[in-house]
């Protein structure tokens, strides 16, 4: 009779039918059983003339209840397991990207984005003031505030957003805010490009435009000079040179209008942040390839170019020199719209173009 009340008792407990009060009450029992059962166990192993046992009922009891113990036991381990193992994993990667100063992985990283846009951008810088980055779980994202020159006003176009996964790159979002700056034709014609030769319709549209104005405008020379020639040679404008494209391998005209790869210009606000005292112009664009060279995945996917072929161009470079074959200037619109009557510039193409600010 006792048995099939338990049982009764126990169906209701594994039910859950069972008020919290009576179930309170009931575990309290099954714990006096258990250490019932234990006590026999320990007088059966010094008699064994001892013929006692638990019913069947009591013992799925013991069971179920045991169960449910642990269940309980291995969630709150897996919830403190948790609790600590993804601080410990975050300390991890913070410790990833930030150990080593200057040459940590995070620093290197931002540092090859600053200078892959300033490579290979014409008049496109980051502000590095303005960069922000985030460490989380196994990465790091980083957005990039993109500025141009116009005049002597640098403004935001945009910015860049990209995520690391260890030391992979995804590619990066990048977000202009104003569409035409994306739209506009950032391309130089290299001299062996005979037919693309031509500055007549850059001249059409400058010469629609009111003096008041400051324009943007993408040069192209008869031939490649070294960048102090490039200088003397027009010395005599009232112009600022922000962005030099270098020649790099022996046939840049594979299209008419091929991604340039150069570097800031001497008037760029953006070469103070690159200068290395002592060292000529030429002499840091061949240093920042060289870093370039050292994380061109990186650079790759930062810049969406797979022709980079740092490495290549480094060694094109070292055997023949720095040498320009275009330019992005800016200045008055008049004066630039003079300087297309200079018989070194073969080409131009007009990018932006802003009120007064020289």
């Amino acid at each position: 009779m006792m048995n099939e009340e338990f049982k009764k008792r126990f169906d209701q407990y594994k039910n859950g039918e069972m008020s919290d009060q009576e179930m309170t009450a009931f575990e309290e029992e099954l714990e006096k059983l258990e250490v019932y059962q234990e006590l026999i166990d320990s007088e059966l192993e010094d008699d064994n003339d001892w013929d006692l046992s638990i019913s069947p009922e009591k013992q799925k009891a013991i069971l179920a209840y045991g169960k449910r113990k642990s269940y309980l036991r291995i969630s709150v381990l897996a919830v403190i397991s948790t609790l600590m193992i993804l601080p410990l994993c975050t300390l991890g990667s913070y410790l990833y990207y930030g150990m080593g100063g200057k040459h940590s992985t995070g620093n290197e990283f931002m540092e090859t984005a600053a200078v892959t846009v300033a490579l290979t951008m014409p008049n496109v810088l980051v502000d590095t003031s303005g960069l922000k980055s985030q460490v989380k779980l196994f990465g790091m994202n980083t957005e990039f505030p993109l500025q141009k020159q116009i005049g002597t006003k640098t403004a935001a176009v945009g910015n860049e957003r990209v995520e690391m996964f260890y030391n992979k790159v995804k590619a990066p979002a990048v977000n202009y805010y104003d569409l035409e700056v994306n739209k506009t034709g950032h391309y130089f014609t290299h001299p062996s490009n005979k037919s693309e030769q031509t500055t007549a319709k850059a001249e059409k549209t400058l010469s629609t435009l009111p003096e008041g104005t400051v324009s943007e405008v993408y040069l192209s020379y008869d031939r490649a000079y070294p960048t102090k020639d490039v200088y003397n040679k027009f010395k005599g404008y009232d112009v600022s040179f922000l962005w030099n494209a270098i020649e790099t391998e022996k046939n840049t005209n594979k299209t008419a209008s091929t991604e340039p790869l150069g570097y800031p210009g001497k008037d760029s606000k953006f070469l103070a942040a690159l200068n290395t005292k002592g060292k000529s112009n030429g002499d840091q664009f061949i240093n920042a390839l060289k870093f370039m060279s050292k994380h061109e995945k990186w650079a790759q996917v930062i810049s969406k170019r797979k022709d980079l072929n740092v490495d290549n161009r480094l060694d094109y470079v070292e055997k023949n020199g720095v040498n320009v074959y275009g330019s992005v200037v800016t200045g008055p619109t008049k004066e630039i719209q003079r300087m297309l009557k200079n018989k070194s510039v073969k080409s131009a193409n007009v990018g932006e173009v802003e009120l007064w600010n020289w």
